[in-house]
């Protein structure tokens, strides 16, 4: 995906060159955006088991994800936005060996609402680049499962509410002055805690489309 992401980024300034029709400079926005999530999983959080002197921990750390999301560009450097993203879900197992033998299997899901500043440099009549930091109000719910002598006291499911910091990158082209086309990667800190089993940062890399009002 982050190939695809570099190549859209290629294609986007070329256009850039070609481009003749000026950006709108403020107004109401829709978009919604599609593409790969991949999550930064700090190890030595994840599915602990009390008691266990060796284990060995393996995961499937990427998935695909969605954004939706409006906003409001005051003028050609800043705007606002808000919106819905669901980074997917990551699974983890953890196999003890001693003292005795068992497993731990458990499935992250994160999902949440955003807010975020942007700030945009136009480069050209049609092509900008931009930045982004806000805020994510997420939930990540866990659910987990045992085998041999590895044992669940607290449940199969768990959850946790939160919100932490994002950041982002992208850039913009704009068909006309209506629609346009959005290339974006972003990060998304410490989401989960012990209380779900693991804690993690988050990369999306994203393709989509903007709608103007």
């Amino acid at each position: 995906m982050k190939h695809i992401a570099a190549a859209s980024l290629v294609v986007l300034c070329t256009l850039a060159s070609q481009a003749h029709a000026q950006q709108p400079q403020r107004g109401w926005y829709a978009g919604v955006s599609a593409g790969q999530s991949t999550a930064d999983i700090d190890n030595s959080s994840v599915l602990p088991v009390f008691g266990a002197t060796a284990s060995r921990l393996s995961t499937d750390d990427t998935d695909t994800a969605f954004k939706l999301y409006g906003g409001y560009r005051f003028n050609r450097h800043l705007a606002v936005e808000a919106g819905y993203a669901d980074l997917g879900s990551f699974r983890a197992t953890r196999t003890v060996t001693a003292p005795a033998v068992g497993t731990i299997s458990g499935e992250f899901k994160v999902s949440g609402i955003f807010g975020q500043a942007v700030g945009i440099i136009p480069l050209g009549e049609r092509f900008s680049i931009f930045g982004t930091a806000g805020v994510y109000a997420n939930e990540v719910k866990t659910s987990a499962a045992s085998t041999g002598a590895v044992v669940l006291f607290s449940g199969s499911s768990a959850s946790n509410s939160d919100v932490n910091g994002k950041v982002g990158i992208g850039a913009g082209f704009d068909f006309n002055n209506k629609l346009g086309l959005r290339v974006e990667w972003e990060r998304f800190f410490d989401l989960g805690d012990t209380s779900v089993g693991a804690t993690m940062d988050v990369d999306l890399v994203t393709i989509g489309i903007v709608y103007r009002f």
